[in-house]
């Protein structure tokens, strides 16, 4: 199996796990129609999805490349869940817009993206769209 294959193993019992944890999340209340399990649930379903079916197409390949030449390198993405977890860890000690911000620049400057206008105009971007959206247009305060 590929190196791909490994990381797409993990990352579906990671969201097994992750499943279970949101399952423990409380039911909908009657004046509810979603509960706040439903968004979790829907993009933790849409990446198990999409990682049965990148494992499908993998297996049904033809052309089996060699993992030198498929470009996947298990240091940086490794890296890039550690760098995620400690975006979340740091949450409850910093402002999310300023770590939001750090946490995309991080993964662009580790994805190897060298403009810093670039860098900064799409992390500033990113920022400036969730809290327009949830700050202003849907006043969840975070």
């Amino acid at each position: 199996m590929k190196k791909e294959g490994f990381v797409n193993v993990i990352m579906l019992i990671l969201c097994f796990f992750m499943l279970y944890m949101v399952g423990q999340l409380p039911e909908a209340k009657a004046t509810e129609e979603l509960g706040p399990g439903f968004y979790p649930k829907l993009i933790l379903y849409m990446i198990i999805v999409f990682n049965v079916l990148q494992l499908v197409m993998m297996f049904f390949s033809k052309a089996q490349a060699s993992d030198e030449e498929s470009g996947f390198e298990a240091g940086r993405f490794f890296i890039m869940i550690a760098i995620m977890t400690g975006y979340v860890m740091s949450l409850s000690y910093i402002d999310y817009k300023i770590g939001t911000f750090l946490l995309i620049l991080s993964l662009m400057l580790l994805l190897g993206v060298k403009s810093y206008k670039l860098l900064i105009s799409v992390s500033v971007i990113s920022v400036g769209t969730i809290y327009l959206l949830f700050e202003v247009l849907l006043n969840v305060h975070i």
